[in-house]
């Protein structure tokens, strides 16, 4: 641990050189990361959400309250433009706003197209969803309000910890007497679920969740479905139409924003319990 603190304070250097003259809010972009700050900073302040819950990072609407908590914070944590490419305008340039996948701290994938093959030079932002991104995170955001507040020092220390261990906890039972199972997804959103959860990718219904199911993709999915009954995870919305052409198949919609829940371990878990419903059983 003691290791770790040091490689965080290490990587402050970069960020955090001259001394910040905001205010003392703490502003996160979206949901998952107000959701572990709100951990980290437990019983010294309380963050503040830059966009709604509902609002990933890719359909951002700007409003100038939005600009004024920007401007206004002493410090904001965004996941940078490849995941948040619409608070590049706002964000890109200001000196109190760093990017957490800017940090190279985080454990990065590339993207995989809808059968399954990596797309080279790509990143799959979804990186929150990794336990192991969700710890660094957490030492990140205490590294950084350290650095800006020593006199909280020991308590966003204690608190990241904490949060580290919650987080353990619940991947351990993730993992308890599982097997490898297949899965689809609508679009390639949940990679990071993998390592943890005993997943295997077996390919998308489309590259976007914007964009239709194509009949050839179907037929692609079911000539090479790896095993009879298959659960297919949505992001949002429904696929109704093309469930029956997958069938059998289970469905779930699994919200890997977490906008619906108030705690990250929490909301990770029944993320993860949901996912393994839908799974076929051993």
């Amino acid at each position: 641990m003691r290791i770790l603190q040091s490689l965080f304070f290490a990587t402050l250097i970069t960020f955090l050189a001259p001394s910040f003259a905001w205010s003392k809010d703490l502003v996160l972009s979206t949901y998952p990361l107000y959701l572990i700050a709100k951990d980290v900073t437990q019983g010294v302040e309380e963050p503040t959400l830059l966009l709604p819950p509902q609002q990933t990072g890719h359909d951002v609407q700007i409003t100038p309250k939005t600009r004024q908590l920007a401007s206004n914070a002493e410090l904001v944590l965004w996941f940078g433009v490849k995941h948040e490419a619409p608070l590049q305008k706002l964000l890109g340039q200001q000196k109190n706003a760093i990017s957490i996948l800017d940090s190279h701290l985080m454990q990065t994938l590339p993207l995989r197209d809808v059968k399954g093959q990596a797309i080279s030079g790509s990143l799959d932002t979804h990186v929150w969803l990794e336990p192991n991104n969700a710890i660094r995170i957490a030492f990140f955001i205490a590294s950084l309000r350290s650095q800006q507040h020593p006199e909280n020092k020991d308590k966003y220390w204690a608190n990241a910890r904490q949060f580290s261990k919650r987080m353990m906890d619940a991947t351990k039972l993730s993992q308890a007497g599982r097997n490898l199972r297949h899965y689809w997804a609508f679009h390639d959103a949940f990679q990071y679920l993998e390592r943890s959860m005993q997943l295997k990718y077996a390919g998308a219904l489309s590259p976007d969740h914007d964009q239709a199911p194509t009949i050839a993709q179907l037929k692609y999915l079911n000539d090479h479905r790896p095993q009879d009954s298959m659960c297919l995870i949505l992001g949002h919305g429904s696929a109704d139409n093309v469930v029956q052409r997958l069938a059998p198949v289970n469905v779930v919609e699994a919200n890997e924003s977490m906008s619906d829940q108030n705690d990250f371990v929490t909301g990770w878990i029944k993320l993860a319990n949901a996912i393994q419903q839908c799974l076929p059983r051993q």
